[in-house]
């Protein structure tokens, strides 16, 4: 148990300091090398726990999700929320406003962006995808028995929802910089929403 938890701390060193160096020389000028250097670790130990300069950037991102996982899963097994609630909560703790953004999360997404990680970011996004599609789907079906949404395939719908709105969250989270662009995706998408669950238009007005 004990390596365990001290494997858990290197690993969390480890991407600390890759993040820093990224911020500070940015992902495609930062070495392997010089992470190792900064932690002083040897090149083994740091093999050990990451394949490459990719797997790190790639926990990181894991890393940064995980709280907005365990705020889902909460949101969509809470007995006391309504179908309605649960999806207004959703979108509330989905959507990052500009007033939430540190230089972190600017420059992990800045290093996301580059064409070298698109396929990184693909293998993210679609294991996030399935992850959320289960929340949604239960979601779905909590509202279908409350007969406030109408929908024949709940698991099909929450997989096409999700992965729009996962995909087009990159593309916002893009933006930044670009608030008014970015609200305008969020509310095209409470208006996807609305009819692909055959809810009443003031879903959203609660």
């Amino acid at each position: 148990m004990r390596d365990v938890k001290e494997a858990k701390v290197r690993q969390a060193e480890i991407m600390e300091v890759a993040l820093l160096l990224f911020m500070e020389k940015g992902y495609i000028n930062t070495t392997t090398q010089e992470i190792i250097d900064k932690v002083k670790i040897s090149r083994g130990l740091l093999y050990y726990h990451f394949k490459n300069k990719e797997d790190i950037l790639y926990c990181l991102v894991e890393r940064y999700s995980e709280p907005l996982l365990r705020n889902i899963s909460v949101i969509t097994y809470d007995k006391n929320k309504s179908a309605i609630e649960k999806i207004r909560s959703f979108m509330e703790v989905t959507f990052i406003s500009p007033d939430t953004i540190t230089n972190e999360l600017v420059e992990l997404q800045k290093t996301v962006d580059l064409e070298q990680n698109r396929y990184m970011m693909d293998k993210f996004s679609h294991n996030f995808i399935k992850k959320v599609t289960v929340y949604f789907t239960h979601i779905i079906e909590q509202g279908v028995s409350e007969k406030v949404f109408y929908v024949e395939y709940p698991s099909e719908t929450a997989y096409f929802l999700m992965t729009g709105y996962v995909f087009t969250s990159n593309n916002m989270n893009a933006l930044y910089l670009d608030a008014e662009r970015a609200n305008d995706y969020f509310i095209a998408f409470k208006t996807l929403l609305v009819r692909a669950l055959g809810a009443d238009s003031s879903i959203f007005n609660g």
